[in-house]
């Protein structure tokens, strides 16, 4: 299921991978600075006031027509916000108030006032991103600590910011980055007594290497994953300079930049308190580069960060930014009329009643998407590790332990055979520990449960979603990183045909192209396709379809997420599918089952925020 939101479903194109999407939301604008948040908090969203084209009309109470954060909208009272960079993907309102300008270095009597934001759940500190778990920090969503390595400049994801320069060899191998000099480590409140000294290369190595999992297998660093999909081990050439391995020939996108290429990253911060000031007390206390440094934190209550007097690039405006967290919205909109708070996350269908109140919608990342779609996990592929050839043995997972009609099993059933004997990738033939009895004549269990995924897609009604519940804000995209918005997009091309491997063949039988933008919410075209993969209706019912739970939980999309999985449900539902929901936590929960390879429902997960510049050919 796709609605750009922006996420993929490669299963249905290539029967390669599992992950379908449904949706991609406008997230907010391209910012010129690279702390990631708070400092952006503010400042963004008081200098985007005026440019923000999607302020949705309060008597049409209707469409915006640009962009929103990953589920809401925020408000704010703006003033004084001018150098705050928008933390989390979020869209913002911001009250009229005094205007507010961006402040010339050293041009004024240094930071003043404060901004309180409410956020519907306020995380824990997690000072060290590679230990914890797989979840934003409390510092994080309000921002400013951290800087990026490089951010999005007119037009270019991959513009150097705490770099002085950087290259990639001719053959694609290994890319070189030198640091600015002087790129101070700021002490948190309370410890300023110490010195963290400064960001280089030896800092950074242990940055990159403690959170790649490639490098770190117990890394749970939100980018953990896309650091090893791309980068070897790093290592330290001068003070300054640093080399990093390349997996494969990479010339252009790394995921490092904070917006547009490969995907939105956090910036590097201090990891090796980890070693001098202890795990706990490196988890408890986040250490960066960037405008502002970490004050009082409480899990679940508030958390205040500090403008850093003397920055090496701009002081902010703004001397103290506070999170709190303020779960309903009705809450929200309350606190923001008093005067409590001056911005917030809102649901899309609330904005329209607030803009009429007097505050501001507002675009943190105008042109950016965060993807919203389904993933399914327990499509265990590989029997060997691709680096070190180590056995993973994928039939003794959970995911595997019975016949899934979701889930492909590629090594035969125990004790029979597959249809292409020791072909590539057959050769571990027979491990299956359940016997498959309902696959149609011909068909081998990876065709079949191409087809139920590619019917589960196409049953989707994205246009309905994004009208309804989206406010018309999203897109619908039908593949991750691939859609309407993105460089390259052609609707009326197909996918052609592909083994599971990813060897192109001829198409024939139910194996055909797919459109890259197929049918939406077409109940038709997905039930023919549940026929063909042997689960015909009876009496309103898929015979030997097995019940199907979807997991959801809130985060960049919010509440409006949760309502996307009750629509996604009832579409299923409509092609006699059992179906139910279970709400669980990602980082905590759904995570560490996916990293344990026992995690076999779908799961609708938010997916990327990045500004759709990856290139489709």
């Amino acid at each position: 299921m796709d609605l750009s939101m922006n996420k993929r479903w490669a299963p249905v194109f290539l029967a390669l991978a599992s992950l379908f999407l449904v949706a991609s939301i406008a997230c907010g604008g391209d910012s010129d600075d690279g702390d990631s948040g708070a400092s952006s908090g503010g400042g963004v969203a008081a200098t985007a006031a005026p440019a923000a084209t999607a302020a949705p009309a309060a008597a049409a109470k209707g469409a915006a027509s640009g962009g929103t954060s990953a589920a809401a909208g925020a408000a704010s009272k703006a003033a004084d916000a001018a150098d705050a960079d928008a933390a989390a993907p979020a869209a913002t309102v911001a009250q009229a108030a005094a205007e507010a300008t961006k402040a010339p270095d050293s041009a004024t009597g240094g930071p003043e006032g404060s901004i309180v934001r409410a956020f519907r759940t306020l995380e824990s500190v997690y000072g060290i991103g590679y230990v914890g778990p797989y979840r934003t920090s409390a510092t994080n969503q309000i921002g400013g600590i951290e800087e990026s390595l490089f951010n999005y400049q007119n037009g270019n994801p991959m513009t150097p910011f705490l770099l002085d320069k950087w290259d990639i060899d001719a053959a694609g191998t290994r890319a070189r980055m030198t640091l600015k000099k002087g790129l101070k480590f700021n002490s948190p409140v309370g410890y300023e007594d110490k010195d963290f000294g400064e960001l280089d290369a030896a800092e950074l190595v242990e940055w990159f290497n403690r959170s790649n999992a490639t490098t770190n297998p117990e890394s749970t660093y939100g980018d953990g994953g896309d650091f090893a999909a791309i980068f070897l081990e790093a290592t330290a050439i001068d003070q300054y300079t640093i080399e990093i391995g390349l997996v494969a020939p990479v010339y252009y996108c790394l995921p490092v930049s904070q917006f547009g290429c490969l995907s939105a990253a956090r910036g590097p911060h201090k990891v090796t308190t980890a070693d001098t000031e202890g795990v706990e007390w490196a988890r408890a206390n986040h250490i960066g580069t960037g405008p502002y440094v970490q004050g009082a934190c409480t899990p679940g209550d508030r958390c205040t960060v500090h403008a850093v007097a003397d920055h090496w690039r701009q002081t902010g405006n703004v001397a103290e930014i506070t999170g709190i967290q303020v779960p309903e919205a009705t809450t929200q909109i309350a606190m923001l009329k008093n005067g409590a708070i001056d911005m917030t996350e809102l649901d899309y269908k609330l904005l329209p009643d607030v803009v009429a109140d007097g505050f501001t919608f507002l675009e943190t990342m105008p042109g950016g998407f965060v993807g919203q779609s389904i993933l399914f996990p327990g499509n265990l592929w590989e029997h060997s590790h691709a680096r070190n050839n180590e056995e993973l043995k994928p039939w003794d997972a959970a995911p595997l332990a019975k016949d899934y009609p979701w889930i492909g099993n590629p090594w035969g059933h125990q004790g029979g055979t597959c249809t292409d004997g020791d072909g590539e990738g057959r050769d571990r033939c027979g491990n299956a520990p359940y016997t498959d009895s309902d696959n149609p004549a011909g068909m081998d269990d990876m065709e079949q449960s191409r087809l139920v995924r590619l019917s589960l897609s196409i049953a989707i009604d994205r246009g309905s979603i994004n009208d309804v519940l989206l406010n018309g804000i999203g897109t619908p995209i039908y593949s991750e990183y691939m859609g309407p918005e993105y460089p390259g997009w052609d609707a009326s091309r197909d996918t052609g045909c592909w083994d599971w491997i990813g060897g192109k063949i001829d198409c024939s039988g139910t194996m055909q192209s797919v459109p890259w933008e197929i049918a939406d919410g077409d109940l038709a075209v997905a039930g023919a396709l549940l026929d063909d993969a042997g689960y015909p209706l009876v009496d309103g019912k898929r015979q030997g379809f097995e019940p199907l739970t979807l997991q959801a939980y809130s985060a960049e999309a919010g509440p409006v997420g949760l309502e996307v999985a009750d629509t996604v449900m009832s579409d299923w539902a409509r092609l006699g599918i059992e179906i139910s929901g279970l709400v669980e936590d990602y980082g905590g929960v759904i995570s560490p089952r996916m990293r344990q390879r026992v995690q076999y429902l779908p799961v609708l997960k938010n997916g990327d925020v990045h500004s759709n510049v990856y290139p489709i050919d």
